[in-house]
């Protein structure tokens, strides 16, 4: 009888055991959660500009970046496809995004002569000088006609907010968000040095600022980039990683004579794509097995084409090159 006593005494404190461990393991996946879901949220509301509209003007006149409507930057560099030009013209063009108004710039990107981009940036200045970027219009095209408006966003929209392109009073050591699209757009700026001298095609300079851009969503992807006075906004920019680079070549001040051609508002044509993104997926999946990280519609061989970037199951990343019209595959690269 003692015995059984003992067992059942000894039933109870298991029970009893087990009954506290499953306890202790609830509070803690819940408090876990909830700290999780506190840390999460101050992630998000880490960043949260306010915006007072009364603020801003469109005369951008911060001495590292400043905004003449007429002026257009003219920058050319070497890139492993060929030559890219970049032509950057400030237009008389206002918007209102989140409720300022913001001066419209334009922005084509040519390879090899070849436009292959057209982006109408809108910024804005705040009373204090600093110089906030709303968003871009973005349209790549492969022979005239759009590819993809992919990197297009403007704040107020889908989450998205502005940042600073530009401080008033930039000191070595600044870290700043320059534009807010979660998991779009989260381009981050870093003052690197004051007092630079740096010779380009366009000329020398002294007393330039030296900036690093970071892009949160493409660990690499960074570059340096150099502001100065005499000019009034950026001379040089070059790739960290491979060394890629733009220079400024040529300044054009005038009164509409020269302006670029009108940009592509709303195209005549979209580019033809008989295959479907997914379709594209499924014949690139069926050459190399892993887990697509990546699509873009690019220029591959002459042709218009799906490229599906792959993490390989037994192998390095790879990208399948796929025709948009036929679904023939042009190519397989790593």
């Amino acid at each position: 009888m003692k015995s059984k006593s003992i067992v059942i005494s000894a039933l109870i404190v298991i029970v009893s055991i087990i009954i506290i461990f499953n306890l202790v393991l609830a509070i803690n996946f819940f408090n876990g959660d909830k700290s999780q879901k506190i840390q999460s949220s101050t992630i998000q509301e880490a960043y949260d500009p306010q915006i007072n509209p009364a603020d801003f003007t469109t005369k951008i006149s911060n001495k590292y970046l400043t905004f003449t409507p007429g002026t257009t930057y003219i920058y050319e560099g070497k890139v492993e496809e060929g030559i890219e030009r970049t032509e950057v013209y400030v237009t008389n063009n206002i918007k209102n995004v989140m409720g300022v108004n913001v001066l419209e710039v334009r922005d084509r990107v040519f390879l090899n002569k070849e436009l292959i981009e057209d982006t109408k940036d809108w910024y804005a200045q705040d009373k204090y000088g600093n110089v906030w970027y709303f968003g871009e219009d973005s349209k790549e095209l492969i022979d005239g006609k759009v590819s993809s408006t992919k990197g297009s966003w403007a704040a107020g929209y889908y989450g998205a907010l502005p940042g600073v392109v530009m401080k008033a009073n930039p000191q070595v050591g600044d870290v700043y968000r320059q534009e807010y699209f979660p998991g779009e757009a989260e381009d981050m700026g870093e003052v690197v040095a004051l007092g630079v001298k740096i010779k380009v095609k366009y000329g020398s300079f002294t007393n330039c600022l030296q900036t690093k851009d970071i892009n949160p969503l493409e660990p690499g992807d960074e570059e340096y980039k150099y502001y100065c006075p005499e000019v009034g906004g950026l001379v040089y920019e070059v790739a960290i990683e491979d060394g890629e680079f733009q220079q400024l070549i040529e300044v054009r001040k005038d009164s509409g004579k020269n302006q670029p051609a009108k940009s592509v508002e709303e195209p005549i044509q979209e580019l033809k794509k008989d295959i479907t993104e997914q379709e594209a997926i499924a014949i690139a999946l069926r050459e190399v097995k892993g887990k697509v990280t990546d699509v873009a519609i690019e220029k591959k061989f002459g042709r218009a084409a799906y490229v599906i970037e792959i993490d390989a199951d037994n192998g390095p990343e790879t990208d399948v090159i796929i025709d948009i019209e036929t679904g023939e595959v042009l190519g397989i690269e790593t």
